[in-house]
């Protein structure tokens, strides 16, 4: 489903975030989401950093503030009024809202029986190692940070190892269950979908 036009980006709301604690130059904020290692956990690029600022300066939820001590080349962001309420709307919004996160592997595990069954599961395997490899960089990463880091930092690091865990745990899980399956095709194989869903009865997505 396509993002709302009207709702801030991720990296609007991680910046109008940062912009809310103090004023700050583009420097400053991508340091700050730096320290929030926020690639890892938010799925934002850095480079979509100043984009984000031009979008924000143009609808008047940030402008350029007097520093002392500061550069004459740098522009210094503070958040206005109007970047409060779009932050609190924002904020409100993403904690209700239902997780809607779709998972690549899902797809993937919907169609890997149109490959040999042994390439599917070496795919599986590079994933399994690929994702035991982000834990184990995650674990370094917790133990470096967690005394550099307020109540949710630590919540927010403890959710991302808590997720590749899961996930290890599911592939595991499935390379298991793909590796077991007796017959190795599609689930209908060449029977009509439509008689399918009529003999079954099954729910279909409305």
């Amino acid at each position: 489903m396509p993002r709302n036009a009207d709702a801030p980006s991720k990296m609007e709301v991680l910046l109008l975030t940062a912009l809310a604690r103090t004023p700050m130059h583009g420097y400053e904020l991508k340091l700050e989401l730096q320290y929030k290692h926020v690639a890892w956990w938010a799925k934002c690029e850095h480079g979509h950093i100043y984009a984000a600022l031009a979008r924000l300066e143009r609808g008047k939820f940030i402008r350029q503030v007097a520093r002392k001590g500061g550069r004459a080349t740098q522009k210094v962001f503070g958040i206005t009024a109007a970047g409060q309420r779009r932050l609190a709307a924002a904020l409100a919004a993403l904690g209700r809202a239902e997780d809607a996160t779709h998972f690549d592997i899902d797809l993937f595990l919907a169609g890997c029986h149109a490959l040999p069954r042994a390439e599917a599961l070496a795919i599986l395997d590079e994933r399994r190692a690929a994702i035991a490899a982000q834990g184990e960089t995650a674990r370094t990463l917790v133990a470096a940070m967690l005394p550099h880091v307020p109540t949710v930092g630590r919540l927010i690091m403890e959710h991302r190892v808590e997720h590749l865990d899961r996930e290890l745990a599911f592939l595991d899980r499935a390379i298991a269950a793909l590796r077991d399956e007796p017959r190795w095709g599609p689930f209908l194989g060449e029977r009509a979908i439509e008689d399918f869903v009529t003999s079954s009865g099954v729910p279909l997505e409305r």
